[in-house]
């Protein structure tokens, strides 16, 4: 009876952050239910917010330098060969998940056809007409930024010089006289968020450098491997917040939305199609491609990160998980720290196969409310054009809508009439969100599994130290007893 009673406080113990962070939640949807009914202001939404406000800016200072350290301590201690077949196994496993999601999200919509039942009215207003090309000019331009201190809070962004002229226009089967927006010029501006693709590039580079330094970079190499290892410590700290900041932000959601019943009636089978695509990636293929590589049972995987996934419901961005996967993905799923220190920030940068299955459906679903015709030649330019911008795709709250809305522009659709998809942007934003970070995590086991003879991988500690040491590829950090026997007392793998 003891011994029962000890092993149920064990796991009490090793899965309280989990519970406490459920309770959070379910404490934020009661908050916003009961805002909801008081009708509230902007001013109550903000103050029921303000701390979750608070836990992402405590995540957000964090994200950046573990993105830099992780990654350059990550290449370093690998040879050339091996750092370019994990990016081109991991680079391919991205696009083609990318591809899928709008295949998959294309068909759906081909085969159930929600916009048939949902035709609407379309509210014209004025909106520039974003060109596609300049989402891949941007990408690019991106990739190798300027200047990586700029970098960390902004990005590169095309702006474009406009003016107002008055044409007739069909709308609803109505000739109407409208104002629409014409593109004069356009010019190279910055936006204010944070270029990850950039800085996961230059750390790559910077990474790489430093193995073929061997004895030279051992200095530059222990600071980031300090880093990485201390702001994991501070990470360890702060994700303590997390009930707290999940009640606030789920009670802020919930309490802001308004006429869910009307819309959800309109939408319904709209977003019974967007739900069926990311169930069918969640809970069939992302399991069945996990069991086929491990052998193992893949909810026993998926429920070791049931804490990022709460904070991936609560934000809605897979960046701030970072910390999180990083720490469970080493500690009890036991991967390779060279592989998940380099995989998590790229594919948390480019990998959006729940963003592809959304914009797919919902461009499709626009063209069928609004009358145009879905040929196939239409279908084959929206699965192209997706899978492609969906690398431009920040990880941010509403960036996939945007996307939509630039791709209507290139189909010659009114982007007038993606506003009807605002209604419920709040949950699908949320459950494409966790669709990306659930096929986004797969990414790093199928990445080791097909690397595995180049990794060499021992789970040992002190096999782990001395490959972070680079004894295999140049890089050898000078032995200290100090400094060996903190990193020994410090080492994540030893925390968890």
């Amino acid at each position: 009876m003891a011994v029962g009673k000890e092993k149920c406080l064990e796991i009490l113990k090793a899965n309280l952050l989990v519970l406490l962070t459920l309770v959070g939640a379910a404490v934020g949807f009661i908050i916003g239910v009961v805002v909801r009914n008081t009708n509230p202001t902007d001013s109550t939404l903000m103050w029921v917010g303000i701390l979750g406000e608070m836990f992402l800016n405590m995540l957000k200072m964090m994200i950046v330098p573990l993105i830099v350290a992780s990654v350059i301590t990550g290449t370093a201690t690998l040879d050339a060969k091996s750092n370019g077949k994990i990016g081109i196994v991991s680079f391919g496993y991205i696009m083609i998940t990318n591809f899928l999601g709008c295949l998959v999200g294309s068909l759906l919509c081909l085969i159930i056809r929600p916009g048939e039942i949902a035709k609407t009215e379309v509210k014209v207003f004025n909106s520039v007409p974003l060109q596609t090309e300049d989402i891949f000019a941007d990408l690019l331009r991106n990739i190798l930024p300027e200047n990586l201190i700029s970098a960390t809070f902004r990005k590169t962004l095309t702006s474009y010089e406009t003016e107002m002229y008055k044409a007739n226009d069909t709308v609803n089967g109505t000739i109407v006289e409208v104002l629409k927006t014409m593109v004069t010029g356009k010019h190279i501006s910055s936006a204010a968020s944070t270029n990850i693709l950039g800085l996961l590039i230059a750390s790559v580079i910077f990474g790489i450098a430093t193995a073929s330094t061997k004895e030279i970079g051992q200095p530059f190499f222990k600071f980031f491997y300090a880093a990485t290892e201390i702001i994991l410590v501070i990470l360890g700290k702060l994700i303590w917040f997390t009930p707290i900041g999940v009640a606030s932000l789920i009670g802020k959601t919930i309490g802001g939305t308004k006429n869910l019943e009307d819309d959800f009636s309109r939408l319904g089978l709209y977003i019974a199609t967007q739900m069926i695509g990311y169930a069918l990636f969640v809970i069939v293929a992302v399991p069945i491609t996990y069991f086929i590589l491990m052998k193992k049972n893949p909810f026993k995987f998926f429920f070791t990160l049931i804490h990022a996934f709460v904070i991936v419901f609560a934000t809605s961005m897979t960046a701030l998980t970072i910390p999180e996967s990083i720490r469970q993905l080493e500690g009890p799923n036991k991967l390779d720290r060279r592989v998940t220190r380099f995989i998590i920030p790229l594919s948390a940068a480019i990998g959006r196969c729940g963003s592809c299955i959304y914009i797919s459906i919902s461009c499709l679903f626009v063209m069928q409310i609004t009358g145009h015709e879905v040929d196939a030649a239409s279908v084959i330019l929206v699965i192209i054009l997706t899978t492609f911008s969906s690398l431009a795709i920040p990880s941010v709250t509403g960036a996939s809508l945007i996307t939509v809305i630039i791709l209507l522009t290139a189909l010659n659709i009114p982007p007038e009439a993606a506003a009807l998809l605002y209604t419920f942007e709040w949950l699908l934003d949320r459950m494409r969100t966790i669709t990306n970070y659930s096929v986004q995590v797969t990414c790093v086991v199928f990445t080791q599994r097909l690397c595995l003879s180049s990794l060499k991988t021992d789970n040992k500690d002190d096999e782990t130290l001395q490959a972070l040491n680079g004894k295999e590829n140049g890089i050898q950090i000078p032995e200290m007893a100090d400094d060996e026997e903190f990193f020994k007392e410090h080492s994540f793998n030893q925390r968890i």
